[in-house]
């Protein structure tokens, strides 16, 4: 019997290695991915819950944007959390004034989401979201037009800017 350089030597019988170094490696914990999304919604639905309750256009306690505090400009995230605010009182028009992109974002998602819960109920094979780098090019070039045309100092676009 011949064995190839780079093959491990077996010295007993059990097929383990006599050389093999013992590892001090933690051992891994394998979380479940329904403990993980069910932990994600609900850090969510404690946010939007924080958000509802505490206005981000009256409390002090919300961060400024370090973007808008150097340049004076918005970025592309400006306004979210009192876009967020006024949505979860169904201020939906108030809230696309705050922040078009992510307005548009939490439609698609929600439709997205139950879209799937549809396909799910009928007992059909989910379709599978992958981010190519096609999708994430499309993602970029939106996000970077939707930070320059908020910004422009011009009508049409002067109705993107957060309006803070």
């Amino acid at each position: 019997m011949s064995t190839r350089s780079d093959e491990p030597r077996s010295s007993s019988a059990d097929g383990a290695s006599a050389s093999a170094p013992p590892t001090s490696e933690a051992p891994v914990v394998r979380v479940s991915s329904a403990r993980v999304k069910w932990s994600l919604a609900a850090l969510t639905a404690a946010g939007c819950a924080y958000v509802a309750v505490v206005d981000p256009n009256t409390s002090s306690f919300y961060p400024q944007c370090p973007f808008r505090a150097l340049t004076g400009f918005d970025c592309p995230g400006c306004g979210m959390t009192r876009a967020l605010h006024s949505a979860l009182h169904g201020e939906f028009l108030q809230a696309a004034s705050h922040n078009l992109l992510m307005v548009v974002t939490a439609v698609l998602a929600v439709a997205w989401i139950a879209f799937g819960m549809v396909q799910r109920r009928r007992g059909k094979v989910l379709p599978r979201f992958s981010l190519t780098p096609r999708a994430i090019g499309a993602i970029a070039v939106v996000t970077l037009g939707f930070w320059v045309l908020r910004n422009l100092p011009m009508q049409p676009f002067h109705w993107l800017n957060s309006a803070a």
